[in-house]
């Protein structure tokens, strides 16, 4: 009795999750493309992953005065209600509030390019009176900004009074739709250069400093004898002129006629009575 009592609640509790979770599945909906073929907008739709889920909110004010606020999901549904809502208007009256539908997740279009992404919400609630009664639709772009990743939502055009746009747009700043190079640019560090730069000079000021001390401590030099290895850098401007002579000049071939300083056995010897004079006491 036992054994068929606790299979009687597994089975029940089945069923329930079996029913329960299409409800689930579709309180949660995501964006559906209206051109579900597009491989560039399905692209543009995954480059966005990480702000999926994310609701923004933004308040339009008129002399101080609160005038609509707006509401907006990416992939996201902001009325518990309605699953399929991404965008909501919320007119605020003197005596009345009104909410208003701007778009539907199943109705998303995108566009966009490296550092930016431009997603549509359509089949909103119609218009009465206006913009042809056609549906409301609503637009927000998404920009590059790499110090800020869930960023804010701001008004572009809200089509309200004295705007001739029938469609709400709207920004959001975030580095998901940054490209790699510039956030890895943003996040570089010291460039090659700089980082040659401080090593030349630690590995020159070491060499100098550590040079000196020894020279005068334990050398116990004086003067320009306290620069390490000074007979090498007083030679050094010759060297590198006797070097760029024979490599670059080609002319090691008559070197001898122009040295300024001869070797003994370059010397031209005496005839031998001369030298032998030499030897004779006067």
């Amino acid at each position: 009795m036992f054994s068929r009592s606790v299979n009687n609640e597994c089975l029940r509790f089945l069923l329930v999750v079996c029913v329960f979770l299409p409800c689930i599945a579709a309180e949660t909906p995501g964006c559906t493309l209206v051109n579900k073929d597009s491989k560039s907008e399905k692209a543009l739709l995954e480059g966005l992953h990480d702000l999926k889920g994310e609701t923004f909110t933004v308040e339009d004010r008129v002399d101080s005065k609160l005038k609509n606020v707006y509401e907006i999901g990416v992939c996201a549904s902001v009325n518990k209600s309605a699953p399929q809502v991404g965008a909501i208007q919320h007119v605020i009256g003197e005596k009345v509030n009104q909410t208003v539908v701007l778009g539907q997740l199943n109705s998303t279009t995108l566009l966009g390019a490296p550092g930016w992404t431009l997603v549509t919400y359509r089949n909103g609630d119609r218009y009465n009176g206006s913009c042809n009664n056609s549906s409301r639709e609503v637009q927000f772009a998404v920009i590059c900004s790499p110090n800020e990743h869930h960023g804010t939502l701001h008004i572009a055009s809200s089509g309200r009074a004295g705007e001739t746009a029938c469609t709400f747009l709207f920004v959001i700043s975030s580095s998901v739709v940054c490209t790699k190079e510039k956030h890895e640019q943003h996040h570089r560090g010291l460039s090659g250069g700089a980082v040659f730069c401080i090593l030349f000079f630690t590995v020159a000021g070491s060499y100098l400093l550590l040079g000196f001390l020894y020279k005068r401590i334990v050398v116990g030099a004086k003067g320009l004898e306290q620069i390490p290895n000074y007979s090498f850098w007083k030679d050094c401007g010759n060297l590198q002129a006797d070097g760029c002579n024979y490599i670059c000049r080609c002319q090691c071939d008559s070197a001898d006629e122009h040295r300024s300083y001869r070797d003994i056995d370059d010397r031209p010897l005496r005839p031998d009575e001369d030298r032998d004079d030499q030897l004779l006491t006067m």
